[in-house]
Parts: C-alpha cells; structure tokens; sequence
C-alpha cells in the first residue's frame, strides 16, 4: 500500500522563469526550523513519520525542482527555503517575493508519495567524498535556506530516511556544506537522547 500526503503547489512566474513552489506550514507537519547562535540550522522533526515526511520532501524537490518552502508560525521560527540552485537560481530578493506573493496565487493540490522504509542501496556506490560541497546553507533569525545539488538532496533523503528507521537521533551534515556554510542539524526529537 503506497503512502500519500496531500500538499499545496502554486506556479508563480519570478522574472523569465516559471517555478514551482511546496507550501508547508511547520506547525501543521510537526517540524521546526530555527536558526541558533548564528552558525547552526536547526531542523526537528516531531517522530519518525514526520521525518520520513521530510525525506519524501527532499526527494520530491529533487525529482521535480519544485521550491519546498516551510513557513514559520511564529518569530521564535525561521522560514526555511528548499531548492536546487543549479536549476533554479534564486536570489534572497525572489524568495521574499515567493513568501509575499503566495497567498495571491491559487493552489494545486498534489498527492506526494511518502517514503516509508530506509533504503541501504546507498551504501553501494557511497563514497564520502563525492557528498563534498553538496549542500549550501544559509540562515537568518528569519529565513532559512537549503540550495542542494542533486547529490546533496540524495545525501538529505537517506539521511533523513535512516534517522527515521533507526535509533540516531540527530545528523550533521558541515562537512556536506560549503565552506561558507554554517552548520545543518537535522534531529528526530522522539528518538535525540
């Protein structure tokens, strides 16, 4: 039986180039962006079903380039963008754009297949070293963004998955990042002791 989550897509056209964009809130999937200290971004995912949720997330912008963008609830959050910058190049001035202009832009709803086990192909062709500068991470009190190459999103979708299946309850991925990156933590709260 294939699992499903039901999510919000909207097309918005930023100058010449049509982009698609994943609307969340982070209170409704029970998982929290925050910014600490201003060198760490933080992800905490309630459980193991919201964390295979946001391994279903990564792969889905991935796959379709789609812009995942998981809003905030409140100041003590941090809005966080999603995307592939090699495909979809976006500057902080469109991705304000995108936060302002969504609520003007009538939805499609969208079946998004949910992962739902931990996947050891990886171990087959990893390689450390090929996961290098895969991840480019910036962050804010107030905005939050994750620009992946397709092998930083592969990296994100595994790690996700194994830290839903297992009994690790947190990853880092600052050697994934570029240098002037500042650190990702991404932690399963039920299962962080």
């Amino acid at each position: 039986m294939s699992l499903s989550f039901q999510i919000n897509r909207r097309r918005m056209k930023i100058e010449s180039t049509e982009i698609t964009v994943v609307i969340l809130k982070q209170k409704n999937i029970n998982i929290i962006v925050r910014e600490e200290l201003g060198h760490l971004l933080l992800i905490d995912a309630a459980d193991c079903r919201e964390m295979f949720l946001l391994a279903s997330l990564f792969k889905h912008s991935m796959e379709s380039h789609d812009v995942i963008f998981l809003e905030r609830e409140d100041d003590s959050k941090t809005d966080l963008f999603i995307f592939n910058g090699a495909i979809k190049p976006l500057a902080l001035k469109d991705l304000r754009k995108i936060k302002t202009s969504m609520r003007f832009i009538k939805p499609e709803i969208y079946s998004l297949p949910l992962i739902n086990s931990y996947d050891e192909r990886i171990w087959d062709t990893y390689g450390h070293w090929k996961y290098d500068e895969q991840l480019r991470v910036k962050a804010d009190k107030d905005l939050g963004l994750i620009n992946a190459s397709q092998l930083g999103f592969e990296l994100l979708v595994d790690q996700c998955s194994y830290l839903a299946s297992s009994f690790s309850g947190h990853a880092h991925f600052n050697w994934y990042s570029t240098k002037s990156s500042i650190e990702l933590i991404i932690r399963n709260i039920a299962r962080n002791n």
